[in-house]
């Protein structure tokens, strides 16, 4: 009888399942829209949960004010459009991008009719509001160009993405540069009384993973556990586009109608590209022009970008376009 015990605790201890590893407790700011779709898919399908992630997601208004608080420690994940990454990149050394969740042509001149705007053009002399350090004022100076008006011709005011609709509805702005989910209800609050363009010529920007060094030297697990995850999420987009879009909408609280609006313009993509050094450059080297920053060269942008990761994990999602 003693055998068969001794017997019996030997099998139990021996067959007893490894302790499962830590969990890591990661928070990631991001702005409450489509773009963000990969994030919200793989936390309601639990593949961070798989991966070793209990992720808690922070709102904010634009990913400038996402990166202030990551620069604080208040969060570990910044989502950014990769303009904020550049304007940082003059005065941190020790910020890294993961990789792209998406890309996206969605950004819009939104004017009021009632201010004699009709068409571009009609901007000189008028009152445009921007919201300063996001990708807004990067994409309005390019628009200002491509219709041949002079930055001197139009006022450029500061206001924030959440702030545009009171600003123009109470005519203290005439126009604006603007981006989904805010775009939408401008666009239903003010319909009639508005007209809008595309804003960036065609040329997508970038919705950036970003962290510190020091997280990714101290923690890997989390950016393995990080980028296996959304790139599940991409995968199952891709096979489940409707499934992935009720996802979102649920999420948001918004109608297919408002979420077309943003996806259809929208690529869900989990890469580290050339294209995007290239368009940092070209916005580094703006915002020197346009003394946004005190530099006389642009940084190495390459060297913000954490390729061993994603490259681990997927290797032809690196460095091709």
């Amino acid at each position: 009888m003693i055998i068969i015990l001794l017997s019996v605790l030997c099998f139990l201890l021996l067959c007893k399942p490894p302790a499962p590893e830590k969990v890591e407790k990661v928070k990631i700011g991001l702005l409450p829209d489509s773009i963000s779709a990969l994030l919200y898919i793989a936390q309601q399908q639990g593949m961070f949960n798989r991966h070793g992630l209990d992720v808690e997601f922070e709102n904010y208004q634009a990913g400038a004010y996402a990166m202030n608080d990551l620069l604080a420690d208040k969060i570990d994940i910044a989502t950014a459009i990769e303009f904020v990454l550049v304007l940082q990149g003059f005065k941190r050394e020790d910020l890294r991008a993961i990789g792209t969740i998406s890309s996206s042509d969605s950004l819009e001149m939104v004017a009021k009719r009632d201010r004699g705007i009709e068409k571009p053009e009609d901007l000189k002399g008028k009152i445009v509001g921007s919201s300063k350090g996001t990708a807004t004022d990067f994409f309005l100076s390019s628009f200002l160009s491509f219709h041949n008006i002079h930055p001197e011709e139009v006022r450029t005011v500061d206001v924030k993405p959440a702030e545009v609709l009171t600003a123009l509805s109470e005519g203290k702005i005439d126009a604006a540069v603007s981006f989904s989910p805010y775009l939408g209800a401008i666009k239903k609050k003010l319909s009639g009384e508005i007209l809008s363009w595309p804003a960036q010529g065609g040329r997508d920007f970038y919705y950036l993973l970003i962290t510190r060094e020091d997280l990714v030297k101290s923690r890997p697990r989390v950016i393995t556990g990080l980028l296996k995850a959304v790139l599940e999420a991409e995968t199952f987009l891709k096979k489940n586009e409707g499934e992935a879009q009720g996802i979102v909408m649920s999420i948001l609280g918004v109608d297919q109608e408002a979420l077309t609006n943003t996806w259809s313009k929208t690529r869900f993509r989990v890469r580290l590209d050339q294209d995007l050094v290239t368009l940092m450059e070209d916005e580094g080297r703006w915002a020197i022009r346009n003394k946004l920053v005190d530099a006389e060269k642009i940084p190495d942008y390459s060297t913000f970008l954490h390729l061993e990761g994603l490259r681990k994990i997927k290797p032809e999602a690196v460095g091709a376009n």
